[in-house]
């Protein structure tokens, strides 16, 4: 767990001292016919070309250059309802007709953002954000797949290319690896591993650290891989925490149930944030980190209101009559290990949110993200998001929030930081001044919740 740091940088005054702004949650989506394919080794490329072919097919980029193509019409226009239905179905965003039609506009607007792709476009929108350095996962809504794939963050899959899993894991880390050493100083990349062959996720943890990257990312809990309590993976807690990578569990995975009819939408979204975050407490009952106390895991895109019962229900098994075993195996308390271990990537992180953080101590625990550049996050709107969160919280906890522990979590260089802060990122004046939601985009911009609540 991180100590609060309260120095200001550079001897200023505490008023003109740069925050460093680290956001532990934003997205890439290279194209896999045009960027990844030169790391596709010779002899899958008949088979890379195969699952392109199918890709294209399906999805956001078949409506994409069947709906663009329409006379009169451009990619940048923002999309009437029916066309967003469409749109929402074919990106794979569930019961699109129980969206907001802003939130769909939203959506295609920033799928087409030159930042998920390009290294210096991301530069750009990082320093218009006042973002130091970002830590980035897979799936930018924009129709691009991890090469083989089968499943992901609203991306297309199909199960033949099962086999190939590994490689095209490969390809994409490669890619990303490359990506970052662009500006290494301002990128956690987040590997994937290939989930369904415990030894071969060891294999691309070892590479993935000698390659730069920094984090790996842990599918949440699913039927198709082990439970995260069995042996299997014991060799890849090990590597992870030998090698110094956290365990990264972006929101929206987990098993998908087939959300249909009336009230489907909110059902689905009740149910996937604890989907997503199951494999805390399987970790923790099951003494992952008794016995590899190095090892992180961070729960992103997970809001945190939920944590603190969450640790007050597994210390009651704990100490219950359901706990001997749980006693036997871990000398503290499963909250003990939370704290410890455990981290919360508060995406979008709201003023209440901030507040309780502090309230239930768990402000060294949680870490701020803009979820650049998806429609529920706070791009084109980060500096007046983090003014909205922030403008009356002690700064000694803003610092830890959006900088502070994810410099440690991640292993980010604070001196090198401090630089690119001191030539973007806002003052702690400038977050101590109240800002208003943006006019007409409040709806869908999670950052302006006024809770208590997780969702707009």
């Amino acid at each position: 767990m991180s100590q609060i740091r309260d120095e200001t940088p550079g001897g200023g005054s505490a008023a003109e001292e740069h925050y460093i702004v680290v956001s532990t949650d934003s997205h890439v989506g290279p194209s896999v016919k045009e960027q990844l394919r030169d790391y596709c080794d010779s002899k899958y490329l008949k088979d890379f070309d195969r699952f392109v072919e199918g890709m294209e097919a399906h999805g956001l980029l078949s409506f994409r250059s069947s709906e663009a193509a329409r006379p009169g019409e451009e990619e940048t226009w923002s999309l009437g309802p029916s066309q967003a239905e469409r749109f929402g179905k074919s990106a794979g965003i569930r019961n699109a007709d129980q969206v907001s039609l802003r939130f769909l506009q939203r959506s295609y607007e920033q799928s087409l953002m030159p930042g998920l792709q390009d290294h210096p476009a991301r530069l750009a929108d990082m320093d218009k954000s006042g973002v130091a350095a970002d830590v980035i996962f897979h799936g930018g809504l924009n129709g691009q797949s991890i090469p083989f794939s089968t499943t992901g963050l609203i991306s297309w899959g199909d199960s033949t290319f099962n086999h190939l899993e590994p490689v095209g894991v490969r390809i994409y880390n490669r890619w990303l690896a490359d990506f970052v050493s662009e500006a290494p100083e301002r990128h956690a990349g987040i590997a994937h591993i290939p989930i369904s062959d415990p030894e071969a996720c060891v294999r691309e943890v070892e590479w993935a650290a000698a390659a730069g990257l920094r984090g790996v990312n842990l599918p949440a809990p699913r039927g198709d891989f082990p439970m995260l309590n069995e042996p299997v993976w014991e060799p890849l807690w090990a590597a992870c925490a030998d090698a110094g990578l956290s365990l990264n569990t972006h929101g929206g995975g987990g098993e998908h149930y087939p959300y249909q009819g009336q009230g489907a939408q909110a059902i689905y979204m009740m149910e996937t944030a604890w989907r997503t975050r199951r494999g805390v407490w399987v970790m923790i009952l099951s003494g992952v980190f008794q016995r590899h106390p190095a090892l992180k895991l961070v729960l992103t895109e997970q809001w945190m209101d939920w944590a603190p019962g969450v640790m007050a229900d597994m210390d009651g098994l704990y100490t219950g009559s359901s706990g001997a075993t749980l006693r036997a195996a871990m000398p503290k308390p499963p909250s003990e290990y939370f704290m410890e271990n455990c981290y919360i990537g508060a995406s979008f992180m709201a003023n209440w949110e901030a507040k309780a953080g502090i309230e239930h101590d768990l402000a060294l625990n949680v870490m701020w993200g803009d979820d650049y550049p998806h429609a529920e996050g706070t791009w084109p709107h980060t500096r007046e998001a983090m003014q909205a969160t922030f403008w009356d919280i002690d700064p000694a906890f803003t610092k830890q929030y959006i900088g502070n522990t994810a410099i440690d979590v991640y292993g980010l260089d604070p001196a090198k930081l401090e630089k690119v802060a001191a030539r973007i990122c806002p003052t702690v004046s400038e977050l101590t001044t109240p800002a208003t939601p943006p006019e007409g985009e409040v709806a869908g911009l999670y950052a302006f919740r006024a809770g208590p609540g997780s969702f707009v």
